[in-house]
Order: structure tokens, then C-alpha cells, then sequence
């Protein structure tokens, strides 16, 4: 039998604890909308859970099933797993279904007359369909008492060992949500409810910056010895700083400060940017800074216009821009220089000045964004496109390039 092929293999379990973390987050959103000053956390008291001033308010086991077969009959072992760990706490704790939400959400789906579909909530019956859970309760019972399935025993007796009146009060503090989204689903549904947060078509940049916040938190919080919670207040801070970095007019620089690798690094050896600034003499590490800005902006523009974020023709006017600032400076240092001057180390140190303004001191906004790394390696997509240059003479010197670039 291959890897792959084994039944015990780690990825439906793997799939299952990334779902947790991703749902928690989905659900903290309407937290944040409501206002309730709460804190989440994942494997702490349940699956996930929400906790105000230490007391939780809302516990949450979850079954995610890659491919929703997953039927909640009576005797379905995801319902009596979940009740065992919810009767097992109401026992220690009889005040736990008076003060707290217990929600199963499942990726599975429950049939027509089953207990499980009489604890959905009430707002996802349809017309005619009743939340009931004192019949819920009689069939559970029934089932657990009747049952000869060995391996649920432990469960059947941890839900018959509560008094009626305790089971009762354990069901109706129980929801069950069903046919939720999967794992990969619920990207769309974070969007979704994002799109208060983010102006239109920019929903998924919003998604991804949040997640890229959300998953260091999540694992910092669980490598200590009792998973720590996460307060609401740090995800509406970060909201709210996601809502202003995308807010319609803004951009969001995500390669200001990428490294390209070695090979990437090696490639640009014959492009005419990297040629224009050997004429000029320059090498070392000012030529490799040369090839990092290059890169870092010529990968965030391209990701800006694949985007949709900026168009082509801003992009346009930001180059005029920097040409006609290049231009009077690139005219003044020709005009100092006779056509038939030939020192070539005085026309390589005027044409390193010119460099040298770009490095420090070139600084034009493009839209919300003034950064070096985006002006200086414009320019150097400029000169790989020849239309600026450092030396005097680089259209001849560097001619002989353009066909083979």
C-alpha cells in the first residue's frame, strides 16, 4: 500500500484543526460588528470557543468532513462525541447550559426527523419546521437506552447519568449547524463578511491580510501550556487598520522590502539596466541594491496591474513624471560636455552623480505610496527600457542590447 493510499493518513485530521482556527476567525467577525468586548480561543475549553471576563458564552465542537458525507442520524457519532463532551461539562458544571451557547458545526448534514435537525436554530427552519428540543431530548434518550453500539457506550452513559431536567436544559442550549462550508469555502465566507471593511473588488486583499495577522496569533497562543485566548479588540484594531491601508485610494506595498533570490539576482546580469550601470562603472553591492529595487518594483507593479488596483495608464503618467525629472538633469550634464570630449572618467563621474540623485534623493508619490524601493527600481525600468539613461552616451554604448533583451 503507497503513502497515500493509507486510511490513517494525518490529512483529514490536519484539515480538521485548520478548520477550527479558520472558523474561529470567521466568527469573531460578528463579535466585532456587535460590539461585545469578548475573547476567542481554540482548543482551550472546547474546539473554539468565546469567553467574557473569564466565563464562556459560547462553546463549539466541530466536524469537518472533506467529502460531507457525513450523515447526523440519531446514532451518528459526531452527535453523541459532542454531547458526551458538553454532558461530561454540565455535570461538573450544571450552571454551563444556562450561561452558554453549545453549537455543533458540521460540514455533515441532518436528515429530515432526526434530533439533530430539531436543534437547529430557529431562524434556519423553514416555514411550517419547529426547533424542538424536548422531542430532540426523548429521541437521544430513547436511542442512548436501546442502543448496543459499544463504542458510543461511554457517551450514551455520560448523557443518561444527567436528570431529565438536566438533559432538557443541556438541549436547549444546543444548536446545530449544519451543512457548513468547508475548509476552502470559508475564504469566500470571511470575504463575505468583510465587505464592510473593504471597498469593492479589494475583499480578498482584505481576507489575505487578515489571515496573514490571524494564523501567527493562533499558533503563538496555542505553544502555551494552556492555550491563551485572543480578545476581539486586537482583530477590530487590526480591522480597522486593514480599512485604512485599502481604503479606495490607497496602496498597499507588499514587495517594499522582498529579497530576491540568488537566481533571480544572477539573471539580471544581462539586462540593460545592469548594463547602463556598468558603463558608468559601478559594481559591488550598489549594483546588487540596483537588481533588488528593480525587482521589488517591477513585482509590485505587476501584481497592481494583474490586480486591477492600478491601471496601465497611471502607470504611464508616474514614468512621464519621473523622465521629465530625469531630463533637465540627465540635458545638464550632456551640455557641460563638447561632443567631441573624450574623457571617459569625467563623463562616468557626472553620469554617477545623476545615479547617485536617484538613489537618495528622487522621491515622486505614486498615488498614496512615496518609497524608494518603487522610484528607484522605476527608474531602472526606465533605463532597461532606454528610455532614460546615466551616460552621455548610452543610447550607442547600449544599442547593441535592445534585440537581444
Amino acid at each position: 500500500m503507497s503513502i497515500g493510499d493509507n486510511q490513517f493518513g494525518a490529512a483529514p485530521s490536519a484539515a480538521g484543526y485548520l478548520y477550527q482556527a479558520r472558523l474561529a476567525l470567521f466568527l469573531c467577525i460578528p463579535y466585532v460588528n456587535s460590539g461585545i468586548e469578548v475573547e476567542v480561543s481554540v482548543e482551550r475549553l472546547d474546539d473554539v470557543s468565546f469567553e467574557q471576563d473569564g466565563t464562556p458564552i459560547e462553546l463549539l465542537q466541530t466536524k469537518h468532513h472533506v467529502d460531507r458525507v457525513a450523515s447526523l442520524t440519531d446514532g451518528s457519532p459526531d452527535i453523541w462525541k459532542t454531547l458526551r463532551v458538553w454532558a461530561e461539562a454540565a455535570a461538573d458544571d450544571p450552571s454551563l447550559p444556562s450561561r452558554a451557547n453549545l453549537v455543533l458545526v458540521t460540514t455533515g448534514g441532518a436528515p429530515p426527523g432526526s434530533a439533530a435537525a430539531l436543534l437547529r436554530p430557529r431562524q434556519s427552519y423553514e416555514a411550517g419546521t419547529k426547533r424542538n428540543p424536548k422531542l430532540a431530548k426523548e429521541m437521544l434518550t430513547a436511542f442512548a437506552e436501546t442502543s448496543d453500539n459499544k463504542s458510543l457506550k461511554p457517551a450514551f452513559s455520560a448523557f443518561l447519568s444527567l436528570s431529565d431536567a438536566m438533559r432538557s436544559s443541556l438541549l436547549s442550549a444546543v444548536e446545530v449547524l449544519d451543512h457548513q462550508p468547508l475548509l476552502t469555502d470559508l475564504g469566500v465566507e470571511i470575504e463575505h463578511a468583510l465587505r464592510l471593511v473593504a471597498p469593492a473588488g479589494k475583499a480578498a486583499l482584505a481576507r489575505e491580510m487578515l489571515e496573514g495577522w490571524w494564523w501567527p496569533r493562533i499558533c503563538e497562543v496555542l505553544m502555551t501550556s494552556t492555550p491563551n485566548t485572543i480578545p476581539i479588540s486586537a482583530l477590530e484594531a487590526k480591522l480597522d487598520d486593514i480599512r485604512e491601508l485599502i481604503k479606495r485610494d490607497a496602496l498597499i506595498a507588499d514587495f517594499e522590502h522582498a529579497e530576491p533570490s540568488d537566481s533571480e539576482i544572477a539573471e539580471y546580469d544581462g539586462f540593460r539596466f545592469v548594463k547602463q550601470l556598468h558603463v558608468i562603472g559601478l559594481g559591488g553591492n550598489r549594483l546588487r541594491f540596483a537588481k533588488r529595487d528593480y525587482y521589488r518594483a517591477f513585482v509590485q507593479r505587476s501584481k497592481w496591474t494583474r490586480e486591477h488596483v492600478v491601471l496601465d495608464e497611471e502607470l504611464e503618467k508616474f514614468e512621464q513624471r519621473l523622465v521629465e525629472e530625469w531630463e533637465p538633469r540627465f540635458a545638464a550634464m550632456c551640455d557641460s560636455h563638447v561632443e567631441s570630449e573624450t574623457n571617459d572618467t569625467k563623463l562616468k563621474q557626472d553620469a554617477q552623480e545623476i545615479f547617485f540623485w536617484v538613489e537618495t534623493e528622487a522621491r515622486l508619490p505614486f498615488r498614496s505610496i512615496t518609497a524608494k524601493f518603487l522610484n528607484v527600481g522605476s527608474y531602472h525600468i526606465l533605463a532597461n527600457n532606454l528610455k532614460i539613461g546615466w551616460h552621455r552616451d548610452f543610447l550607442q554604448l547600449c544599442a547593441e542590447e535592445v534585440a537581444d533583451v
